[in-house]
């Protein structure tokens, strides 16, 4: 038979090129993959924001991922924040030795993953994660304000495939749905140490807060829920000044004053505590609270359940979570 010219070259290609490897997709995504860009994220701003003798880094990570890779991963969320931590001070003990000063900016790690298809102009693929490192989270509200808005982040370039600086514009992370169940925060430990399991235990419950608080709008009659999930929020009338702060519960009702109070955790007595600041009567369990100023709160404790009445109108039931 005849010998085609290309035939030989045809030949040489599949000798160097085996037919097994040849148009095969890449590997699919990993926990040890998603793991292992958190970690190089954050090994980056080591090097990149410490400042003189003082230790900076980020604190806060969104993760985001293919649709159908975020659904098969999802379970393992809670496993891949804690080994994310494990390493964080593994690497921070290193680094440590040559500063003064560990400074982190938050008092929490947090953790947001979420799916999407493209992501700032580039295609997310089954096979891609496009992790974005910040020393501070992003309030919620920043994305529904000025169109212009951005942030300073530590991101991935395609192009360059190294971490980098750069600012990203808030517009491309609205169609993003950052569900509960796929975020985590846990206490930043001084000392470097995870404190047993309780970090998988904090990872796996933060979904439902520190604190959950139901309250009931007597002028409407209308009920809500609200997760306490920051170590501080502020209960205040619904108004557009109040818009885009993630800690703040927003009551529609003219009964409700701006500010009204603030709950917190108190992380030196484990206690979760209340102030006032409003003219208008607040109860904690049938007795009034004494009102204080909003740049000096008077705090009172609260039993891990309570009842809150504000103007004899709104009722709020808190009840502390188990951690």
């Amino acid at each position: 038979m005849k010998r085609r010219p290309g035939d030989f070259l045809g030949a040489m290609k599949n000798w160097l090129i085996p037919e097994s490897t040849k148009d095969s997709p890449a590997a699919p995504i990993t926990n040890n993959d998603i793991l292992k860009e958190l970690l190089d994220c954050f090994d980056d701003s080591c090097k990149t924001e410490s400042v003189g003798a003082s230790l900076v880094f980020n604190m806060h990570f969104l993760v985001i991922l293919h649709p159908d890779v975020y659904e098969q991963r999802l379970p393992s969320f809670p496993v891949v924040v804690k080994e994310a931590v494990k390493m964080f001070y593994k690497k921070l003990e290193v680094y440590r030795k040559d500063y003064e000063d560990l400074s982190p900016v938050s008092s929490h790690w947090q953790f947001r993953f979420g799916p999407a298809s493209d992501f700032n102009s580039e295609r997310i693929s089954p096979y891609d994660i496009k992790i974005i490192g910040m020393l501070t989270g992003i309030k919620t509200g920043s994305m529904s304000g000025e169109r212009r808005h951005t942030a300073k982040v530590t991101m991935k370039s395609k192009a360059t495939n190294v971490f980098d600086k750069m600012d990203i514009n808030l517009e491309v992370l609205r169609h993003i749905h950052f569900a509960e169940s796929g975020n985590f925060t846990v206490k930043f430990s001084s000392d470097l140490s995870l404190g047993g399991g309780s970090l998988l235990r904090q990872a796996r419950n933060m979904d439902s807060g520190l604190a959950r608080i139901e309250y009931f709008m007597g002028d409407k009659n209308k009920s809500d829920t609200y997760l306490m999930k920051d170590t501080e929020i502020v209960i205040a009338r619904k108004e557009p000044e109040n818009q885009g702060y993630s800690n703040y519960l927003l009551i529609e009702s003219s009964y409700v004053s701006n500010p009204h109070a603030r709950i917190r955790l108190n992380e030196a007595t484990g206690k979760f505590q209340i102030a006032s600041f409003s003219s208008n009567e607040t109860r904690v369990n049938e007795v009034v609270i004494a009102r204080s100023e909003a740049h000096s709160p008077r705090w009172f404790d609260l039993e891990p359940q309570s009842q809150v009445l504000l103007n004899g109108i709104i009722t709020l039931e808190f009840k502390q979570q188990q951690q």
